[in-house]
């Protein structure tokens, strides 16, 4: 499948961000224009801090970061909308909730792994769920990495029909416990063991990833 056309028209509407505290940079992550200009989508455990932060957007198209407010977070469905000043860059489309079924294919486009690149793949939304709350759920086989998390997922005509969530996987708190233990403790023929299990982590692809459905957005509106 040829998506080369599809790209350059979502491209600019997608960004890095990264979230500061003090001097350093304590997460990164995806996400995009929705709604209207200004008004950006990612994930609230990306921005999530219980100390002082500031939220920085970086778009391809922009030399410059943009630093950006968080206006609603929405932690039942790990969902944030942030405001950040421009009037140049597009809202991506919402794409037609009703054709969404198991089997389409998708794109996902984001910045896994701190990547400051846009990195645009192809999936197949293998099914449509509903978690132990009741909130549905996109199942997709798709590569799904840190760093997705708040990049949206499309489907073939670059229309939004979700929000990608890294962290949404099997033994997820397991893994975010060894994820925020601490450097320096244990160590094997000079190499940290915890360096080793986080960047093992890190890289680590199930071949299932998550998505909530974008009709879960919060409405720039209501704020």
């Amino acid at each position: 499948m040829d998506f080369s056309k599809i790209i350059p028209k979502i491209k600019s509407s997608i960004g890095f961000i990264y979230v500061v505290r003090g001097s350093d940079i304590i997460g990164t992550g995806s996400g995009f224009v929705f709604w209207k200009k200004g008004i950006f989508v990612t994930c609230n455990h990306v921005i999530e801090s219980s100390e002082p932060i500031k939220i920085f957007l970086k778009f391809p198209d922009l030399k410059d970061p943009i630093e950006a407010t968080a206006i609603i977070q929405d932690k039942e469905h790990d969902l944030a909308l942030l405001k950040f000043t421009d009037d140049k860059i597009e809202p991506l489309k919402k794409g037609d909730e009703s054709a969404v079924k198991e089997g389409i294919g998708v794109l996902i486009a984001g910045y896994p792994l701190s990547m400051t690149s846009l990195t645009t793949h192809y999936g197949l939304l293998s099914c449509v769920t509903k978690d132990e709350t009741g909130i549905e759920t996109y199942l997709i086989d798709g590569s799904i990495n840190p760093g997705n998390s708040g990049c949206p997922l499309m489907n073939l005509n670059g229309e939004v029909i979700g929000v990608v969530n890294a962290t949404r996987r099997e033994h997820s708190k397991l893994l975010s416990k060894v994820q925020d233990m601490k450097t320096g403790a244990v160590s094997l023929y000079g190499i940290d063991l915890v360096t080793i299990y986080q960047a093992l982590i890190s890289n680590l692809q199930l071949g299932i990833g998550y998505a909530v459905p974008c009709g879960y957005i919060p409405n720039h509106a209501t704020k």
